[in-house]
């Protein structure tokens, strides 16, 4: 729904995917068919990818990516919303880990992980939030003490989607209860099948699982799995938010795409009158607007790291999306509640998918907390 001025490598990019999927195309998950089913199916689809050096091409080649920009990786998210694709199980891994590995990580963490993101093969969840440490991360309360080379870490994580998949946590821990709250903070990399964790799923509205409490009981990480070094975390982390927010969220927008694609259908299946297409058309003009403007950060990150900006991508995005939810299930009307059985539209992906973007204002800092960042950091407003 954008079009994009390509250099003569992305042109040639997109011709290449483009060709790529239409000889295999993506795979169609079945309307509520269940968070396993669509990490079996969404992997499967990215090992594929992946195994064409479709996937993170903004990687080095050396470690299965291309070596291209983050806005080439833009061309290959635009095919794949054209195409209907599911979004990739691994984009915790493609947008946050591999980013700031190859920025702050040891040439031995490189060799050992970044691979194995790309082809899905180690799926990563973010141990971050806590439950009196979301939007203040700062505050956070998970402890790590150095004992015979190896770090001892205790304490609780929250909200750590894909917990029961993920092969490694990404997690940031207090290793200097004495220094100042931002100072004290290590980023390590923790193997999930390591003893003393345990994963309890939370049940969400939408009635799946995605969400995890993660507690950790004196949980052995080794010396090396530290990203940086001890003290280093809070520069990490932000680094690894900043990269949430620009390069998730631009996958993202593959979402925003699929549900327009399907309002589209739902429009001249019952013949919709002026006002409904003119809602629907004022929504496709935000939708372009927002990902013009994801975009055109994403050129400037050829030259430099993401910055407070993302917080604007972050924002419009999430609350854009929850409109045009919304409107799907105004058009729906009565059958919106039917969320199975055949008179179910879409086995009830509209209201399914409803009730997901209400999470979307939250996850990654609320909108709340983006709007503070905009007047803060890019707008220059003093704090009250």
């Amino acid at each position: 729904m954008i079009e994009l001025q390509l250099t003569d490598r992305a042109e040639k990019l997109r011709i290449e995917i483009a060709r790529f999927l239409a000889s295999h195309p993506p795979p169609i998950i079945p309307p509520r068919a269940g968070l396993t089913a669509f990490v079996d199916i969404s992997r499967e689809w990215q090992r594929r990818l992946a195994a064409e050096r479709f996937v993170g091409v903004h990687f080095p080649h050396e470690f299965g990516g291309r070596g291209y920009s983050i806005l080439e990786e833009a061309v290959i998210q635009e095919e794949l919303a054209r195409q209907r694709s599911p979004q990739l199980v691994g984009l915790f891994g493609l947008t946050m880990v591999g980013p700031v590995l190859l920025k702050h990580g040891s040439d031995e963490q490189k060799r050992a992980y970044l691979s194995r993101i790309l082809s899905a093969e180690d799926l990563w969840c973010q141990g971050f939030s806590e439950p009196e440490a979301g939007s203040d991360l700062a505050s956070l309360r998970t402890t790590a003490e150095l004992q015979q080379g190896k770090w001892s870490v205790s304490g609780q994580k929250v909200w750590t989607s894909f917990a029961q998949y993920a092969r490694y946590c990404f997690m940031l821990v207090r290793t200097d209860p004495q220094a100042a709250r931002h100072r004290g903070l290590t980023y390590m990399l923790v193997d999930m099948s390591t003893p003393g964790i345990t994963i309890r799923p939370l049940k969400q509205i939408t009635g799946e699982e995605e969400f995890n409490e993660l507690f950790l009981d004196s949980v052995s990480v080794p010396e090396e799995q530290v990203v940086g070094k001890p003290g280093d975390g809070w520069e990490i982390a932000i680094s690894t938010l900043m990269f949430e927010r620009v390069v998730l969220t631009f996958a993202r927008h593959l979402q925003s795409e699929q549900a327009l694609s399907e309002i589209a259908d739902l429009l001249r299946e019952r013949s919709a009158g002026e006002k409904e297409q003119e809602i629907f058309g004022r929504l496709i003009a935000r939708s372009m607007a927002v990902r013009a403007l994801a975009l055109s950060h994403l050129v400037n990150y050829s030259e430099k790291p993401p910055g407070p900006e993302g917080s604007l991508d972050k924002l419009s995005w999430s609350e854009t999306f929850q409109e045009i939810c919304r409107f799907a299930l105004q058009l729906l009307g009565p059958r919106a509640g039917i969320l199975s059985g055949s008179s179910a539209h879409l086995g009830g992906e509209f209201a399914h998918r409803y009730l997901y973007s209400r999470g979307r204002t939250i996850a990654a800092g609320t909108s709340e907390i983006q709007r503070s960042i905009i007047a803060e950091r890019i707008l220059g407003l003093p704090r009250k």
